[in-house]
């Protein structure tokens, strides 16, 4: 039987020989130098951990956001610097890489706004980034059976313990996706995916747990100080 948690999610990669000529233009195009933690939304981004989201918002999906509306439960776009944004205009490409220089996707700035400058607009993944992809997970839990998957997003290692009694009680796979840098042994049949990057603080946070734990295959949620699972 399949189950909709194992059903493929859209990525933004291009196909290799479009990624290559894509990599040749880029060299032409204004390149941003992404921080550490717009490179672990980017690479969230590309491999449908932020599914439905197709890029960075726009400015009125941003204020949408911003007042719980919308797609996805927080804000979301590329916050530049002021002289990089004095040079970017919607309509142009500019090119997203890596510290190391590397382009990592193109982006097609479809919306500029605000102070500190941001922008919006579809982006174009060239590289795969390492570690399991949301896809990776539910053609593993596919080709499992598994009907029920349990996901927690640790910020300490003492909350995977009580995580899998719920999803023994559940009869569920268990699947970690701990925090950046939160060192994790996970128990036997359990499967490890970090996260990379931590979810965002706020309200809203419980909703970006939950929409992301979907992505990645889950068919329940425990959050932290919850005493029971959520279904998704």
């Amino acid at each position: 039987m399949t189950h909709p948690h194992h059903i493929p999610l859209r990525e933004l990669y291009v196909s290799d020989d479009a990624a290559s000529a894509l990599r040749a233009e880029a060299q032409k195009l204004p390149a941003w130098t992404l921080d550490a933690d717009q490179q672990a939304e980017l690479a969230l981004l590309m491999n449908g951990g932020f599914t439905p989201l197709r890029g960075f918002m726009s400015e009125a999906d941003w204020h949408a956001a911003e007042r719980g509306e919308g797609s996805w439960p927080v804000p979301l776009a590329l916050r530049v610097g002021a002289d990089f944004a004095g040079g970017v205009q919607p309509g142009d490409d500019i090119a997203l890489r890596d510290a190391g220089g590397e382009v990592l996707a193109v982006m097609s700035v479809t919306d500029r706004w605000g102070d500190p400058v941001l922008l919006g607009g579809k982006v174009k993944g060239l590289r795969r980034p390492p570690g399991a992809t949301p896809n990776d997970l539910r053609a593993l839990f596919r080709d499992r059976g598994t009907a029920r998957v349990l996901a927690v997003q640790p910020r300490h290692p003492d909350q995977v313990a009580p995580a899998a009694r719920l999803a023994a009680q559940l009869d569920a796979l268990l699947l970690i996706q701990p925090w950046p840098g939160v060192a994790i042994d996970p128990p036997a049949g359990a499967v490890l995916s970090p996260l990379p990057v931590a979810p965002p603080p706020g309200p809203r946070s419980a909703l970006w747990q939950g929409l992301v734990a979907r992505n990645h295959g889950a068919t329940h949620v425990v959050l932290d100080g919850d005493a029971a699972a959520r279904e998704l």
